[in-house]
């Protein structure tokens, strides 16, 4: 504001001096207002996907997805300078599950701070054993540069290698079809879901694809459905035969009664089981339990615990019998009525007689 006023001042003087002083004037300010240069170090970091960085772009943290057994995942991560710092050359390590597993590294000469930069890396899974696999990525791999934070250098994903070969997994779970607890008598529904997460189907063959035999406790109702193959009822248990292509699903419902005379905290407990050829040579080699996806632990049985039977409600509008105290009372209030009534009639007569 000052140097507002100051301009507007000098603006109405007049000739050379006046020219000269307001430039002198100009040049001090633009010298008082110049930025004074970071001293602060660098600080590279991931910023989660989405991010809006520098210019508008948005931070992209990805790979391509899970792949089968051999197939190729592009990574692409951005590494932004959240310091106003200038970061000097460092470099960019991929490993999937620890530094022994080597994917790539690329070289960064610089990154300005406030800036970004964006890279792609290509993995060969090629000799890589199926299943979950962490795919690290660390910036300043070597520790060449100085950082405000050194904590914030790392970004990982998961991606599934899945095999050249049926890979399966199911889960079973258990309802009370009544919606309540499960007591003696009620019938619990079951549903099992298979997945064939591979790369290859899953053939039909001799032998049952699924078995689920009931423990002493649980009886089968007959009721059985399935989306895909062909369901049974034998004895106490149930199978499933068919196929499941790579990538298929494969839901089956089938209900289950508890017995009568189970006793009260009694763990009703069973587990289904998928077993496969899983090389084709025509002998069944492969198997997987079912899981209970309401537990944390992993391949385990589905239970379900008795409780007792709940007590009938009574009938809407059933009175019990009164006892002899409760008879006493209401004799006793009826009386206390009846005394009430004959000295308000004796006071409304007795008003009327004076009035006369």
């Amino acid at each position: 504001m000052q140097l507002n006023k100051r301009i507007e001042r000098w603006g109405r003087m007049s000739g050379v001096g006046s020219l000269l002083a307001l430039s002198v004037l100009l040049f001090a300010a633009g010298s008082a207002s110049a930025e004074e240069p970071c001293v602060k170090s660098p600080d590279l970091w991931f910023p989660a996907p989405g991010v809006v960085l520098s210019g508008g772009a948005t931070s992209v943290q990805e790979t391509s997805g899970d792949v089968c057994e051999g197939g190729k995942v592009t990574i692409t991560v951005t590494i932004d300078n959240l310091s106003c710092g200038d970061a000097g050359p460092f470099d960019v390590a991929v490993y999937w599950d620890d530094p022994s597993h080597p994917i790539a590294t690329r070289h960064v000469d610089k990154l300005l701070g406030c800036e970004f930069v964006r890279l792609t890396f290509t993995w060969d899974t090629d000799g890589v054993p199926p299943g979950t696999h962490r795919i690290i990525v660390r910036a300043d791999s070597g520790g060449t540069v100085a950082e405000l934070n050194e904590d914030n250098n790392l970004e990982e994903f998961e991606v599934l290698v899945r095999p050249n070969a049926p890979y399966v997994e199911a889960t079973k779970t258990a309802v009370d079809v009544d919606g309540g607890t499960p007591n003696p008598g009620d019938t619990i529904r079951y549903e099992v879901v298979i997945v064939n997460e591979g790369c290859a189907n899953l053939t039909d063959g001799p032998e049952h694809e699924f078995t689920d035999t009931l423990p002493v406790g649980l009886s089968a109702t007959g009721f059985i459905q399935a989306d895909r193959g062909t369901a049974a009822v034998t004895g106490d248990s149930i199978v499933w035969d068919g196929s499941i292509p790579a990538g298929g699903t494969v839901r089956l419902t089938f209900k289950a009664r508890i017995g009568n005379d189970v006793e009260a905290g009694t763990a009703l407990c069973n587990q289904g089981f998928v077993r496969w050829d899983s090389n084709r040579d025509g002998t069944v080699d492969a198997s997987e339990p079912t899981d209970d996806p309401a537990t944390a632990e992993d391949d385990d049985p589905t239970c379900v615990t008795v409780q007792e039977s709940e007590l009938p409600i009574p009938l809407t509008g059933t009175i019990d019998a009164p006892s002899l105290t409760e008879w006493g009372m209401i004799g006793l209030s009826v009386a206390f009525v009846i005394a009430f009534a004959w000295r308000l009639q004796g006071r409304r007569a007795h008003a009327v007689r004076g009035r006369a």
